[in-house]
């Protein structure tokens, strides 16, 4: 019999991000804000859709596109939960040159992981969420290394392998020492960093101590700023 109060919270498969191949695949409520955007060939683009997740209350539809050096993101306002809504005026769309970002940041605790974007208007700063299932990194590394200016299949433990990491680092945070590598999206290598640490004790078991730890590097086309605490762990590409 079915235990409802311990129901499964993992996304299912339909819940994950999928890639967008054609035109044909855009759902819907998309299609015509795409094809408006579009220039040139649907080949010259990567298109991204990502349903809402029913077991995240805070989840929410969206789809993205990007190449041409430029970005669109359309996803659906909170008010167009019923299908009476589902139409272009009840969409939010973002059309933004690569250029216009600053900074890039990723965030993964547990079940959840997103991608961030910081760019400037003449507003001023505004953000981009894209939020994911951590299962499906190989549709969001690909855009994070395009949003730096590197290759869209750039892998940092290959670079590394000719500019190893310091084992300093190793030896102060196992931690850090991993997640260091996604500072070779932004430089070829490095051997100076500052590294902190602090240790909290946990509210509910004030005999074990959690350790938070932060991480900055300077590279040569920007500053990587790493902070992990618990299961939450946040990198930051400040792009120069």
């Amino acid at each position: 019999m079915l235990n409802r109060g311990n129901l499964d919270g993992r996304p299912t498969m339909s819940e994950w991000p999928v890639r967008i191949w054609s035109l044909e695949e855009v759902p819907r409520q998309y299609e015509t804000k795409v094809r408006d955007w579009l220039t040139g060939d649907f080949s010259e683009y990567d298109f991204v859709y990502a349903p809402k997740r029913r077991t995240n209350a805070k989840s929410f539809d969206y789809l993205f596109g990007y190449g041409n050096d430029k970005i669109v993101y359309i996803r659906k306002n909170p008010a167009a939960a019923s299908k009476a809504l589902e139409s272009e005026a009840a969409l939010q769309i973002v059309e933004i040159q690569k250029s216009q970002v600053v900074e890039a940041l990723t965030e993964r605790e547990l079940l959840n992981a997103k991608i961030i974007l910081h760019y400037h208007e003449k507003q001023g700063i505004k953000e981009l969420q894209f939020p994911y299932v951590p299962s499906v990194y190989y549709l969001y590394d690909p855009f994070l290394n395009w949003i730096l200016g590197i290759e869209k299949e750039f892998a940092p433990f290959v670079a590394e392998r000719e500019h190893p990491r310091p084992g300093k680092l190793y030896r102060e945070s196992l931690a850090m020492f991993n997640y260091s590598l996604g500072a070779y999206r932004l430089g070829s290598g490095f051997s100076d960093y500052q590294y902190e640490s602090k240790q909290h004790r946990s509210k509910w078991m004030p005999w074990k101590k959690i350790v938070e730890e932060w991480l900055k590097i300077q590279m040569e086309r920007g500053v990587f700023e790493l902070h992990s605490f618990g299961y939450l762990t946040e990198c930051v590409y400040h792009i120069r």
